[in-house]
């Protein structure tokens, strides 16, 4: 028997805890469909998919660390009124609107679809996802914890069943990577990983990580040994995500070329798996996913219906607000897992690019010189993601934006390598320092006449 030192133990019980706050179940279809898009490409649209899926929602974990605790303590550099503003955006756009109705409609395509196909899915659809959220809404109001014990038991299931996928798809392919014609496979996955959501799920989450560490005594984690820790935990889950994210892209690579461009992640997942174990293994993956989706909705609806007592000040009570989030959630499930990622592909293409300069500033918080920097960099990457945003928006509506507007864009260094906001956050970043220090030197100033 291996016998583990109490802060070795700790690292892994935290690893597991943010391993599990990441992998939802909904995150399952995007490493398939990312590794179909790439097909011989597969390994550059995996490092891409690595960046923003898995190192940077660990970074922003770190982040959270070292900018005092909390998402709240990491904006104040940014501006007081920053923190409001980015976390309405996050829970009314992207809890309602995206991250939590795809919760169910992943349970419902991936999970009840799988289990009941020969039902008339026009019935099962409402049925299914009424029955889902209601259920979730229940488990919310009540705090009961049958959904995490379940979720205890379940979780290590899904990990085993997925462990056999990736063990099959790695020494048994359904077939072998071929060439898409992708221009750029790191680009792709670097920006289709966006839809997994993690950064955010870090910045809003690593609170939670935090107060775990410190709950086993380990101190605040500016303290170099708090931090250490947080850390190792870290790369635990890194490790953990990186596995699973991998041999799923893996699979979509080798067995991408069955299903046509452009098929229905859920039932590009669905397809893969089955011609790649068989019904029982589908089955397994089928009824974990459902079980899975139905603790992470029960989660997030906590947050979302707890937000909206928070910001009316009680005059929603919490029981309403869980309502109206779970009949939300059912409207906008009804449009499927392919309507919600059109919904927030201008989303995420806004929110990210500042999202990763938060994370990229907070990791690196004690050699910025003022806050002048934070304020530059977030104020660049706002402008270059509203862009990136409204330019998917004016594809999907058929206008086109301002000529003018386009040529500045294109002209922007690295903007047709996909990466218009790096440039400008340095500029931007570099021009607020000299505006920070140009005023704390006239108010010392002013203090000494």
């Amino acid at each position: 028997m291996f016998k583990f030192s109490k802060a070795t133990k700790d690292i892994i019980v935290v690893g597991f805890a943010i391993f599990a706050i990441f992998f939802g179940a909904g995150n399952l279809i995007f490493p398939p469909w990312i590794g179909q898009l790439s097909g011989s490409a597969w390994f550059a649209g995996l490092m891409g998919l690595v960046i923003t899926g898995i190192a940077l929602p660990i970074l922003a974990v770190v982040a959270v660390g070292n900018g005092g605790g909390t998402f709240k303590d990491l904006t104040q550099p940014v501006a007081p009124w920053f923190y409001k503003v980015y976390n309405f955006l996050i829970m009314i756009c992207l809890g309602f609107l995206i991250t939590h109705p795809r919760v169910g409609a992943v349970a419902y395509e991936t999970g009840v679809r799988t289990l009941l196909p020969n039902v008339n899915q026009s019935i099962l659809q409402p049925v299914a996802l009424i029955v889902f959220f209601g259920l979730a809404a229940y488990f919310s109001i009540n705090s009961s914890k049958v959904v995490d014990k379940v979720g205890e038991i379940l979780t290590p299931i899904l990990l085993v069943t997925l462990s056999i996928i990736i063990g099959l798809a790695i020494f048994r392919p359904i077939g072998a990577p071929v060439d898409t014609g992708i221009e750029n496979a790191f680009y792709s996955g670097f920006i289709n990983a966006y839809q997994i959501g993690d950064v955010l799920t870090g910045l809003l989450c690593g609170v939670i990580f935090i107060n775990a560490l410190k709950d086993k005594g380990y101190g605040p984690t500016t303290e170099k040994l708090g931090i250490t820790t947080l850390l190792k935990s870290c790369l635990v889950a890194f490790t953990l995500l990186t596995f699973v994210y991998g041999g799923l892209e893996y699979l979509g690579a080798t067995g991408g070329s069955l299903f046509e461009q452009g098929t229905d992640q859920t039932v590009l997942l669905i397809g893969l798996v089955r011609n790649l174990g068989g019904s029982l293994i589908t089955y397994t993956l089928a009824i974990c996913v459902v079980v899975a989706c139905l603790t992470t909705s029960t989660g997030l609806m906590s947050v979302l219906a707890g937000y909206i007592n928070d910001t009316t000040k009680e005059k929603i009570p919490y029981k309403a607000a869980v309502v109206i989030v779970a009949v939300v959630a059912v409207i906008q499930a009804m449009g499927g897992v392919a309507k919600i990622i059109v919904i927030a592909g201008p989303i995420f293409m806004f929110v990210y690019p500042l999202s990763i300069v938060l994370v990229l500033l907070g990791c690196f918080k004690k050699f910025i010189p003022n806050d002048g920097i934070w304020k530059g960099t977030i104020l660049a990457a706002s402008i270059i993601g509203l862009y990136d945003g409204m330019s998917i928006v004016s594809a999907i509506a058929g206008f086109s934006l301002p000529s003018g507007l386009t040529a500045a864009y294109n002209a922007i260094p690295l903007a047709s390598q996909g990466f218009a906001w790096i440039v400008p956050v340095m500029v931007f970043g570099t021009v607020g320092y000299f505006i920070s220090k140009n005023n704390e030197a006239r108010k010392s100033n002013k203090n000494t006449a």
